[in-house]
């Protein structure tokens, strides 16, 4: 199977890969499928609402993560 990437689609493939979070363009795709079917099921349960309420609530305050450890600490959740 062929797929063609705008150029946009295949720099933010190529970051994925350089950051070296994944090995090949498959588990990167792989990555993304498993999440748009996460998203698409409404798979979001109650203490993960709670979490994005607090969240909000932190950044109205001022109160703000750098994001990437907010993204590992979500990563980490799913992983185990």
């Amino acid at each position: 199977m062929t797929i063609v990437l705008s150029a946009g689609t295949q720099k933010l493939l190529d970051q994925k890969l350089k950051s070296g979070e994944y090995g090949s363009a498959d588990e990167v795709l792989h990555a993304a499928l498993e999440a748009l079917d996460w998203a698409a099921g409404g798979l979001l349960d109650e203490a993960t609402l709670d979490a994005l309420d607090r969240a909000e609530d932190q950044i109205e305050r001022g109160e703000e993560h750098d994001w990437k450890d907010v993204r590992q600490q979500v990563l980490d959740m799913f992983t185990k």
